[in-house]
Parts: structure tokens; C-alpha cells; sequence
């Protein structure tokens, strides 16, 4: 990844984290503060699940994820890792390689004219060796039928 990618992950990074800041603002402004706190609890319920995600030690699957939502125009992520502190440094671009098969199955099944909320779940399995990668539409922030959206794999931990 050259240093122009970098800057601009962060650049949308940035971007999303102070629109989420005005509206706390808004909300406090206007004396709602049980909107704002909800809010407020929200983000931290995010940066709990982005420290998980750091804490993978897989750099590329890590900006990957990251980069998502500026990567993909009618796509947006969120995630939930229940794999804590585990080290995938060695299946990291098996893990970038095997999501990325999986969008562009997504993007062969999508209408590129609507937005879809996919959720990505990464878990241990009964398989201590393995772990298992879910994208799937999320179904809380979804209330249409969008076909198939589903995809789960298994990768094994040893490379």
C-alpha cells in the first residue's frame, strides 16, 4: 500500500468520525441528550470492536476492513471480531484474498443502483486450527429481500 492509500483511509476515516461528532453536537444543542448519549455509546461500541480488530495483528485483512466503505460505492460494513487477541499474521492475505472473492460475488448478485449493510463476523470454530470469515447482509439495518447475500468460510490458521 503506497503512502497516497494510506492518507486516504484515513482522510474517510476522519471524514465519518467528525459527522458522527456533529451530530452529537446537534443532538446536545437541541437538549436531546439521550440521542446524543446513544450515539455517543454507539461509537464506543465501535472503537471496543476496531481495538479487536487491531489486536489481529493481520495488517492487510486490518486495512481491508478499514478501507471498506470508501472501496466499495453501494456497500457498506460493520463488523464483529470474536477471535480476541488472536494472531492471524499468517493468513493475512489468504484472509484479504478470500474476502475479496467474496464481494466480487456480492457485486455479481447486487443492483449497483442500491446500498446494501453487510455485516462481517470473524470466530473461532470447534476446530481450534480454523476460522470461520462471515459477510452476510445485515439483516437489522436491511428491510428488504436482496437475494442471497451470504457467504461463510473456514481458513486455516496455518497458513
Amino acid at each position: 500500500m503506497v503512502e497516497k492509500d494510506v492518507v486516504q483511509a484515513l482522510q474517510h476515516y476522519r471524514h465519518d468520525l467528525m459527522n458522527d461528532l456533529q451530530i452529537v453536537q446537534g443532538y446536545l444543542s437541541m437538549g436531546k441528550a439521550d440521542k446524543a448519549e446513544a450515539k455517543v455509546k454507539e461509537w464506543m461500541e465501535y472503537f471496543n470492536e476496531e481495538r479487536k480488530l487491531m489486536s489481529l495483528k493481520a495488517p492487510s485483512f486490518i486495512l481491508w476492513v478499514i478501507q471498506f466503505n470508501s472501496r466499495y460505492e453501494n456497500f457498506r460494513l460493520s463488523y464483529t471480531i470474536h477471535t480476541e487477541n488472536k494472531d492471524l499474521q499468517k493468513i493475512d492475505e489468504k484472509l484479504v484474498e478470500q474476502c475479496n472473492h467474496i464481494m466480487e460475488d456480492f457485486i455479481n448478485t447486487s443492483n449497483d443502483q442500491e446500498l446494501y449493510n453487510l455485516k462481517l463476523k470473524l470466530s473461532l470454530t470447534e476446530n481450534p486450527s480454523k476460522i470461520n470469515v462471515r459477510i452476510c447482509l445485515d439483516h437489522e439495518k436491511e428491510n428488504i429481500n436482496s437475494g442471497n447475500m451470504d457467504e461463510n468460510i473456514e481458513i486455516m490458521l496455518i497458513g
